[in-house]
């Protein structure tokens, strides 16, 4: 009974069958993202007095609206990824301090992280603090556990800063002989998941189209807490430079920049989750098992002939989440995960562009991706662009978007590494997610549950209810024969709205198999229940 229970609900949620979806997107075929417009606006860029010698005037971006942006901090040397310290003071990668053009290192180039606090609050860095120097090209950098760790071009560095002055006065060495090169993918970026202590590393190839002779090369590198345990996550990633953790399925979700295929609209560039063991094409194929035109080039020729484990390879190429313009080379990732931006961001990605002359769209800014928990229904939207074209009297690209995150207040930062060398902050400034929530709770009465999503669901779900008051709550999953098989929440609760993530395992961190299960929640007076399908 069961059984056709389950069947019954996969036929009524999902009408299409998976040989018809199979159908609808073959192997071989390129399938861009589908686009949406979000409605930008033009906009000043708020230039502090701090930086009226430094930062030009009369430049404009666009935004949806009610958004707006400023310079936060400017007087760097090509600011790339950034991350925040414990204490929420925001650190960026400072790659060219040392002197060093556009794409290529100089003789003497020599990297920092600069710390870039705002103790008055007035959403403008006070000052730019160099935290740790001496580094060769760094890039990435991420925090853990107090200390702050570095993705340089041929090793990570752990820094730490014992009396707390936001200058690190010690460093040593946590993965050293990362395979490096004088160009053209010397950049690394690094992501730490601090629920598992586990570290990931991305490392590009050393060409555009070949086969390398280190394994570790266009790969993602993982590394456990302690620096043992280093190993190939993933292959076939030809500079797969924006990384970043999923805030509820805790997945890696990643970037990739193509190969420089003669045609301007191919290659696509990707978007992607990035799992264990996955092979993402490079340097056989791009987006879904399509091969690289080997006929193109001599270089390109020199790949054939293609070997059966090639092939191989290229047959076990996931679909990709989302297929974007060729050549807009895609840095930066960062999941949307605050509530100050209308809801529709909730747990969106933004997506930095810092290139896009060279194909089919003028790139230089940045998107935001919507898509279920798992990848699919994917969207893609322009949500701040203007770096080029700029204003007639000033160069005709004055941006090269690179880095973006997010504060603990919910508003956007990102980074232009190149021509005019910025931190940015997008605020919102129209009525908040938990406003809107909260006027939500006002009217109502008692508890309100709904529904999952999504639904059905395979790597993870959210269940989102309201309190109208402070009270007794648990929230517990059961199968259909009506066993508990986990509780996601027990305990007083104050009035408000929760998002509670589930990833499909039991109490006991189990997998549990694909089925119809109950989804209760529980307080003193109430009891709500609605069902959910797990999908393996």
């Amino acid at each position: 009974m069961i059984r056709n229970l389950v069947r019954a609900a996969i036929l009524f949620v999902c009408p299409v069958s998976l040989s018809a979806q199979a159908a609808l997107y073959p192997p071989g075929t390129v399938q861009m993202t589908p686009e949406i417009d979000l409605g930008l606006q033009a906009v000043p860029l708020i230039v502090p007095e701090k930086f009226a010698d430094i930062v030009p005037r009369d430049l404009t971006l666009n935004l949806p609206p009610d958004f707006s942006v400023k310079v936060f901090a400017a007087g760097l040397a090509g600011p790339r990824m950034m991350a925040w310290d414990p204490d929420g003071v925001l650190h960026v990668a400072n790659m060219k301090a040392g002197g060093a053009d556009e794409f290529e290192p100089s003789s003497n180039s020599s990297s920092q992280i600069v710390a870039l606090p705002d103790w008055d609050g007035d959403g403008v860095a006070d000052t730019a603090i160099v935290a740790a120097d001496g580094l060769r090209w760094a890039n990435g950098l991420a925090f853990y556990q107090g200390d702050m760790y570095v993705a340089d071009t041929h090793q990570i560095v752990r820094f730490i800063d014992r009396d707390g002055d936001l200058v690190y006065e010690e460093r040593e060495v946590f993965a050293d002989k990362i395979p490096t090169a004088s160009t053209p993918h010397i950049t690394r970026t690094i992501v730490i998941d601090e629920g598992s202590g586990l570290f990931y590393l991305s490392v590009g190839s050393t060409c555009d189209v070949c086969r390398e002779g280190n394994p570790e090369r266009a790969t993602v590198l993982q590394f456990n807490a302690d620096g043992t345990g280093r190993r190939i996550f993933a292959t076939g990633l030809r500079n797969a430079i924006g990384l970043a953790l999923h805030p509820v399925t805790r997945e890696l979700w990643g970037t990739n920049n193509g190969h420089s295929e003669r045609v301007n609209t191919l290659p696509p560039e990707w978007i992607d989750i990035i799992r264990d063991g996955g092979f993402y094409g490079w340097p056989f194929a791009y987006a879904y098992q399509t091969y690289i035109d080997f006929s193109r080039t001599g270089s390109y020729r020199r790949m054939l002939p293609l070997s059966q484990e090639d092939s191989l390879l290229v047959q076990s190429m996931e679909r990709p989440v989302a297929l974007v313009a060729a050549h807009v080379a895609p840095m930066g990732i960062h999941f949307y995960a605050e509530d100050r931006f209308p809801s529709q961001y909730h747990n969106a990605a933004f997506v930095a562009y810092r290139a896009g002359f060279r194909g089919p769209d003028p790139g230089h800014k940045i998107v935001a991706l919507f898509a279920d928990l798992d990848g699919s229904n994917v969207r893609v939207g322009d949500f701040l662009t203007g770096f080029w074209p700029a204003p007639p009297d000033q160069a005709t690209i004055w941006g090269k978007p690179v880095g973006v995150t997010t504060d603990r207040e919910g508003s956007l930062y990102l980074t232009s590494d190149w021509i005019n060398h910025l931190v940015l902050k997008v605020e919102y400034h129209g009525p908040s997610t938990a406003v809107l929530e909260e006027e939500a709770l006002a009217q109502a009465q008692g508890i309100s549950l709904e529904q999952n999503y999504p639904n059905p669901f395979n790597h993870g779900t959210v269940i989102r209810f309201t309190l109208a008051e402070s009270q007794e709550v648990e929230l517990s999953i059961y199968d259909l024969t009506g066993q508990k098989v986990a509780t996601l929440l027990s305990g007083t609760r104050t009035a408000g709205v929760y998002r509670i993530g589930w990833d499909g395992r039991d109490d006991r961190e189990r997998d549990l198999g694909s089925g119809l299960y109950l989804y209760r929640l529980r307080t003193g007076t109430q009891v709500e229940t609605r069902k959910l399908l797990l999908l393996k």
